[in-house]
C-alpha cells in the first residue's frame, strides 16, 4: 500500500472529493490516542499508519475529525493554567484518570493528553499497572494485552477480587515484577511501533 505525502491528503477529503466513510475500530482509536500530539505532522503520521493496516485510504481529514469525535483536540478556548498543569500532576499520582477529570472539571481525554505532555501520565501506584498503562507502555491496544493475560504469559490479578468491567469500575492489577517477567521472558512479542522505550527499561532495572 502507497504512503501517501501531505500534498496528496491536501486533494482528499473535501467536498465533492473522494472521501468516504471509514468504520473506526477500537484498535484504530487506541492507535489515535497514542499518537496524535495535536500537530498536522501526527495526524499524517497515523492516516500513513491506518492506511497500510486497513489498506484503505485514511485521509488527513478523516483523521482529525476523528481526534475532534474522541475530544482529544486541543480546546484552544480553555488552556491549562500553570496551577492546573501542578495539580494535574499530583492528582495522577494517586487517582484514575476518570476523578482527575471530575476535580479538574474537564474531560478524560483532555486529562490524559495533558498528562501524557506533562510525562506524568504513565506511572502513578506503588509496584502495581493497570491494563491500560501496560498497553501504553507496550505500544499494543488493550485486546494484545488481554490476550496475554488469558495466555497466562502475562499475570495480573483483579483489583478487590471482582473481575473488571466494560464500564471501568474495576481494572486489572499488574505487578511490576510480574511486568518486568514479561519483558524477559516474552520480548518477542513486544513489536509494536509505540513501545514506550524509557518507560520499559526503568522497570527492567527497576528504577521507577
Amino acid at each position: 500500500m502507497t504512503v501517501l505525502t501531505k500534498e496528496q491528503y491536501s486533494k482528499m477529503g473535501k467536498k465533492g472529493g473522494t472521501a468516504f466513510r471509514h468504520t473506526w475500530t477500537e484498535e484504530e482509536k487506541g492507535i489515535v490516542r497514542m499518537m496524535y500530539k495535536g500537530t498536522n505532522k501526527s495526524a499524517i503520521d497515523i492516516a500513513n499508519r491506518l492506511t497500510v493496516l486497513t489498506s484503505e485510504k485514511i485521509t488527513l481529514y478523516a483523521v482529525k475529525g476523528q481526534v475532534q469525535q474522541m475530544g482529544l483536540a486541543i480546546d484552544k478556548s480553555r488552556r491549562w493554567t500553570e496551577r492546573e498543569k501542578e495539580k494535574l500532576a499530583e492528582l495522577m499520582g494517586k487517582n484514575r484518570p476518570e476523578a482527575v477529570a471530575r476535580l479538574l472539571r474537564r474531560s478524560v481525554n483532555s486529562v490524559q493528553v495533558m498528562a501524557k505532555r506533562l510525562g506524568c501520565g504513565k506511572r502513578v501506584r506503588d509496584g502495581w499497572y493497570t491494563k491500560k498503562e501496560v498497553s501504553e507502555i507496550c505500544g499494543v491496544d488493550h485486546h494484545k494485552t488481554q490476550q496475554w493475560i488469558d495466555k497466562g504469559i502475562l499475570k495480573a490479578s483483579f483489583e478487590h477480587g471482582v473481575r473488571p468491567q466494560k464500564d471501568g469500575s474495576r481494572c486489572w492489577h499488574i505487578n511490576e515484577a510480574d511486568l518486568r517477567e514479561f519483558f524477559i521472558q516474552h520480548s518477542y512479542e513486544l513489536t509494536g511501533r509505540n513501545v514506550d522505550l524509557f518507560q520499559m527499561v526503568n522497570i527492567l532495572v527497576g528504577d521507577r
